[in-house]
Order: structure tokens, then sequence, then C-alpha cells
């Protein structure tokens, strides 16, 4: 049989899974986060199996995402890894069980795999980005590293859907990123203005809910707008490296909608390429493969 790698992005409304072959993609699977955690962890991996065409016993190598991913700052076996690589089950965002689940069956499967850190205070990063806790979850990472894959050397890659996240990659390393809860908003989430601060102080509602809440809504002229702003501030720190030209690059959902596209490229006045949505999971199936050949850094981040 032919070696085969998985990808798994752990999404805010969706999980998605890539399985690749040294040939190329063979698999692409979505399923929603709240369905696959209404699911035993049995009948999750048989319906994952059933719709990959493969037991995961004949994945060669899968590389995981999870959650913020800001427990490690390395990429580790699952099988090493506390507390599912966080360092808190509370977060931000709505909590189905969706991706402790799927974290669950491989790392109880023989299928070797790892474990994808987040971009936070302690990663390999610009220092002075790490003046934020968090800058980007691990997903950003896959979707990275598929832009590397596709050629692209020095680039921003927004993603942008549910919420927006922004990152700035300038070979041979990841700078830094700019996380949904600081500044540009999503559909569905987005930063804590000053009355959404009144609102948690008052006990109205939570913080968690306010930044679940804080999107623009169906609106993607207003989407791209932020986005664009916040391309722009990474260019300050691409130009700082010495990167006056690189690329940009739009993935999530936003990069498959035409209006929002177009507007991007309105008010950045620059060429914008679409990775698609499932950048993040073929990119995760990309580091698995490098990895399982050999690989021990993946742009810039060790492999442990």
């Amino acid at each position: 049989m032919k070696n085969v790698y998985l990808g798994f992005d752990h999404g805010t409304t969706s999980i998605r899974f890539a399985v690749i072959s040294d040939d190329g993609v063979l698999v692409h699977y979505e399923m929603l986060r709240k369905d696959a955690g209404a699911m035993s962890l049995p009948d999750l991996q048989n319906h994952i199996e059933a719709q990959i065409g493969f037991p995961l016993s004949e994945i060669t190598f899968a590389c995981l995402t999870y959650s913020m991913g800001d427990g490690i700052s390395e990429i580790q076996d699952i099988r090493t890894v506390s507390n599912r690589g966080v360092l808190s089950a509370e977060g931000v965002g709505e909590k189905t069980g969706a991706g402790a689940k799927v974290f669950d069956i491989f790392k109880n499967s023989s299928c070797p795999t790892v474990l994808l850190p987040g971009l936070h205070k302690n990663s390999p990063t610009d220092p002075r980005m790490t003046f934020f806790s968090h800058q980007s979850g691990p997903d950003k990472i896959g979707i990275a590293y598929y832009a590397y894959c596709l050629g692209h050397r020095r680039f921003i890659v927004s993603d942008i859907g549910s919420n927006t996240v922004t990152l700035a990659f300038s070979e041979p390393q990841i700078l830094g990123a700019i996380d949904a809860c600081i500044f540009a908003p999503g559909r569905r989430q987005g930063p804590l203005d000053v009355q959404a601060i009144r609102d948690v102080d008052i006990g109205k509602q939570t913080a968690n809910a306010a930044f679940s809440n804080g999107g623009v809504g169906p609106n993607p002229k207003m989407m791209a707008f932020y986005a664009a702003m916040e391309i722009r501030a990474l260019d300050v720190l691409m130009k700082d490296y010495g990167s006056e030209k690189y690329d940009i690059l739009i993935s999530g959902s936003g990069s498959i909608d035409q209006e929002l596209m177009s507007e991007l490229q309105h008010l950045l006045q620059a060429p914008v390429i679409p990775l698609g949505k499932w950048a993040a999971a073929t990119g995760c199936a990309e580091i698995a493969k490098s990895i399982a050949k050999g690989e021990k850094k993946i742009l810039g981040i060790a492999v442990a």
C-alpha cells in the first residue's frame, strides 16, 4: 500500500480532514463540530474512517491541531502531550467536544501522530509579538505550510471566516500573527470593544460570549475592510525583516467569497491570492508527510 498522510483542522464551526499521498490529495472531508461532538468515540472513529476511506491503522503519519495549542511550543508526539497541548480547557469560542474526541481517537490509535502548537508568548516568533499571550491557533501553521508547499516564501496570509487571524512569514520562519480577539472581526467572533467590556463588568454577558458574538455578521465588505487593515498592520513587521515584496494570501471560507475578495483587492490595491477552506487541513497533511520523511523543523518550529 502507498504512503498516506492525514491532516486535521479543528476549525471554529467545522472539523476538516485531508488525506494526501506522495502523489497528491486523495480526500477532503468536513463535518460540523456539533455533529461530531454528539457522537460516541467508537461511532465517530468509524464515521471518520468511512469518510476518508482508510482505517487509521493504515495512515502512515498524521498531524492534528487542537484548540489554542498554547500548552506546547514545539511539534510533539500526541502521546507525550499533557492536557491535549493547551494551558487550560477554558478558552474562547463554543465548546462541543468534537476536537477533544478526535484528539483522543488518534492518541489511542496505532497511527503515528503529532500535535501542532499554536503561536503564543513562548513561540519562536519575533519577540515583540509575544507581548500578547496568544497570536494564533495551530491551524494557521497548517495554512502557512500549505502556502509554503505552493512555493510562497514571503507572505502575509489572512484566514477569514467565522473569525479573522492573520500571519506573517518570511523564510525561514513565522514572524508573528494577530489573533481574532485582538483586531479584525469575522462573521461570528470579534474583539471586545469598550461597550463589550462594560457589559462584561456589569455581568450582562461573559467575555467569551462577547467574543463569540462580536462578529459583523454576513457582511463581506465589512469583513474585508478590517482584514485589509490587519494585513497592512503586519506589513510593518514584514518590512522590518527586509521583506518589501511579499504575497498576500487569503484562506478560509472568505477566500471563496468573490465579493469579499474583490473588496480586499480594492482596499489593498494589490493582488490577493485565494487558498480555499482546505488550506489548514491539507497543510497539516503536508506537515505529516514532511515529518515522516525526516524533517526536523517546520517554518522555524522545532519537531520534538
